[in-house]
């Protein structure tokens, strides 16, 4: 099923950054839009059975930009203040960063890149799925012992167990 982003869905917003989610989910994108990708989404899509995704890109003017370092860092600290960090790749950071680059608006079915825009006060749209509504934070806790970590371990320092993610409520 293809869904069409046109300004009576996405009112016209000046610059859209796609992850590869967006590009895989086989919308038809306006060419009423400056779209924009990063190098490693560029890379991501190009790699194997998704070399096909290049195909939906044909015809419409994408602009590939390099995020900066100063946006890339903030990214990061805002991944490591949520507990997205480990939910997240560098290229999910990289569209992150570039968006606060050049003020854009992410295009994203991903929850945990939705939740970063959101905490960086980011506007961001979703593709095919509903995305999220409020903004969450994560935990880590023990599958053994049942405890409760605000930081990422490789496992628990009380039982040993491993430990896995969890939304703070």
């Amino acid at each position: 099923m293809h869904k069409f982003y046109s300004p009576e869905i996405i009112p016209v917003f000046v610059k859209i950054v796609l992850d590869a989610t967006a590009i895989r989910s086989g919308m038809m994108l306006s060419g009423e839009f400056q779209w924009f990708i990063t190098p490693s989404v560029k890379d991501e899509i190009s790699r194997g059975k998704q070399s096909r995704d290049l195909d939906l890109l044909a015809g419409i003017s994408i602009e590939i930009r390099e995020p900066s370092s100063e946006s890339g860092k903030r990214v990061k600290e805002a991944a490591e203040k949520t507990g997205d960090i480990g939910r997240v790749s560098s290229t999910d950071m990289d569209i992150l960063a570039l968006a606060l680059d050049i003020d854009g608006v992410i295009l994203t079915d991903d929850y945990s890149v939705q939740n970063l825009a959101k905490h960086l006060d980011l506007e961001f749209k979703a593709g095919v799925e509903k995305g999220i509504k409020k903004e969450f934070k994560w935990h880590w806790r023990c599958r053994g012992c049942g405890r409760y970590f605000d930081e990422e371990k490789v496992d628990c320092p009380i039982c040993g167990s491993d430990l896995r993610s969890v939304r703070k409520k």
